[in-house]
C-alpha cells in the first residue's frame, strides 16, 4: 500500500503551506529520512523529509500550490505499485497522517546528505544537494551545466562554487547584477517578505506604539568587548560581538523591569516568567528573529553560540518555527549598517523592542571637563496600552547606566 506524503502541521498557528519545489522526479527513487520536497510557510521555508522509501509513484501537488494542512501532496511505493489516490480523508486523519509522516529538516546538514533529482517533468535527473540546488538558483547558474567532481558523484555547494569562479568575469557579474537588481521583473510579494510586511503592518494597527530614545555612554561596554574578546575567542572558537554583550545586559535588566517583557493575551497583561530574547537577523530577501530561550539563565559563552548557530541557520534558511516562536522581547541592532538611531517596530504580540544604532567616539562633558567617549544611541518602541512613557524611560536610563561600566 502506497505511503502517503501529506503538507505537515510546523507550528500550533500554521493552517496552509505552498509546496516550493519537489526535490525527487515523479518515479525517482526516494529513501526514508531523505529530503523530499521543500515548502513556504507564513513564517519559514522547510525541506519535508521522505516518509518512507522507494519510488515517489505520483505526485498530486505541483510546485507553487498552496494547500492546507494534511493536503495530500504524493504517494510513495514499490516500483510498479499501482498508485491510487485515496478519497476523502477526514481532516483529523490527514493532521494524524502529516504529523507522521512528514517532518522539517532540523540541520542544513543533514540537507547535503541525500540524493535528489528534478521536478517531475524536467529534463534528466541531476544529482544535487538541496543546499546545491539553490545555490545554484540563487546565482542564476542551471544545475545541469555544473560538472560533479567525480563520475555519478551528487553535486555540492563545492561544485556550484566551483562553477561559479570558473566563469567567465563578464557573465559572472551579468549573473549577479540579475540576482541583485531585477530590473523591470515582478517580483512576488510572497514569503519572508510578505510576512515581514504583513506582521509589521499588523503591529502598527493593533498597538499604541511609543518610542524613547536617548544617547548613551558606552565606554564600559567597549571596554568589557575589548578585554573578554581576544580570550574569549581563543577558548570558545566564537567572535564576541556587541550583541551577544547587549542580550547579556539587557535579559538581567528585563528582570527588573518586568513590565517590557510582556504581552497582551485574551484582554490580560501575561508578564512573562522568563526572558525568551528575539535577535533581528537581516535576509537579502527579508527580516527574521531567532529566539535565544531562557537568556536570563544563561552565561555568556552560551548566548554567543546561540545567537551564531540561529544566526547561521536563519542564512541558510534552516530554523525551524520552535526557533523564531515564543520571544518576550527583541533587539535589533543596525550599528554594523552604519545606522546611528532609528525607530523599531514592536514584533507582536510582544512589548516592546530595542533599537541599537552604531558605537561612535565624541567629545563629551564629564565632571565638567571634555573628554571623547564611545556613545551609542538607544531607541526603546513599546506598547503604551501596557506600559508608560516613564518606566520606559527608567528602563534607558538603568540599561545606559550598566553600559557605562
Amino acid at each position: 500500500m502506497p505511503t502517503e506524503v501529506r503538507m505537515p502541521k510546523l507550528g500550533m498557528a500554521m493552517k496552509k503551506g505552498k509546496v516550493k519545489s519537489w526535490l525527487v522526479a515523479e518515479g525517482g527513487p526516494v529513501e526514508k529520512g531523505a529530503p523530499l520536497l521543500e515548502i513556504m510557510t507564513d513564517k519559514i521555508n522547510a525541506v519535508v523529509e521522505a516518509p518512507a522509501s522507494g519510488v515517489l509513484g505520483k505526485v498530486l501537488a505541483a510546485a507553487n500550490s498552496e494547500l492546507p494542512v494534511g493536503a495530500l501532496l504524493g504517494l510513495i511505493g514499490e516500483p510498479g505499485e499501482a498508485m491510487n489516490v485515496p478519497e476523502g480523508p477526514t481532516p483529523a486523519a490527514a493532521s494524524e497522517t502529516s504529523a507522521a509522516s512528514a517532518a522539517p529538516v532540523a540541520s542544513p546538514a543533514a540537507k547535503e546528505t541525500a540524493p535528489v533529482g528534478t521536478a517531475a517533468g524536467s529534463q534528466p535527473e541531476v544529482l544535487a544537494s538541496p543546499a546545491a540546488r539553490r545555490l545554484a538558483r540563487d546565482l542564476g547558474i542551471e544545475i545541469s551545466r555544473v560538472p560533479p567532481s567525480a563520475p555519478g558523484k551528487r553535486l555540492t555547494t563545492d561544485d556550484v562554487e566551483a562553477f561559479a569562479a570558473s566563469a567567465p568575469p563578464s557573465a559572472a557579474a551579468a549573473q549577479q547584477a540579475l540576482v541583485e537588481v531585477p530590473a523591470g521583473e515582478a517580483i512576488p510579494f510572497e514569503g519572508i517578505r510578505r510576512v515581514v510586511a504583513e506582521r509589521l503592518h499588523e503591529s502598527l494597527q493593533t498597538m499604541a506604539q511609543v518610542t524613547v530614545s536617548r544617547e548613551a555612554d558606552v565606554a564600559g561596554l567597549v571596554a568589557r568587548r575589548g578585554q573578554l574578546a581576544p580570550g574569549f575567542e581563543a577558548a570558545t572558537g566564537l567572535r564576541l560581538s556587541y550583541t551577544d554583550l547587549l542580550v547579556d545586559t539587557v535579559a538581567r535588566l528585563l528582570l527588573e523591569h518586568r513590565m517590557l517583557n510582556s504581552t497582551l493575551e485574551d484582554e490580560c497583561i501575561r508578564v512573562a516568567d522568563a526572558v525568551h530574547m528575539g535577535v533581528a537577523v537581516a535576509l537579502e530577501d527579508g527580516l527574521i528573529v531567532p529566539v535565544i530561550r531562557d537568556a536570563h539563565t544563561k552565561s555568556l559563552v552560551e548566548i554567543a553560540r546561540d545567537r551564531t548557530e540561529l544566526a547561521a541557520k536563519a542564512q541558510a534558511g534552516g530554523l525551524g518555527l520552535d526557533e523564531i516562536e515564543g520571544g518576550t522581547f527583541t533587539i535589533s541592532n543596525l550599528g554594523a549598517f552604519g545606522a546611528d538611531s532609528f525607530t523599531p517596530i514592536v514584533n507582536p504580540p510582544q512589548c516592546a523592542i530595542l533599537g541599537v544604532g552604531r558605537i561612535v567616539e565624541k567629545p563629551v562633558v564629564v565632571a565638567g571637563e571634555v573628554v571623547v567617549q564611545p556613545t551609542m544611541w538607544l531607541s526603546l518602541t513599546f506598547d503604551h496600552r501596557l506600559v508608560d512613557g516613564a518606566p520606559a524611560a527608567r528602563f534607558l536610563q538603568a540599561l545606559s547606566a550598566r553600559l557605562a561600566g
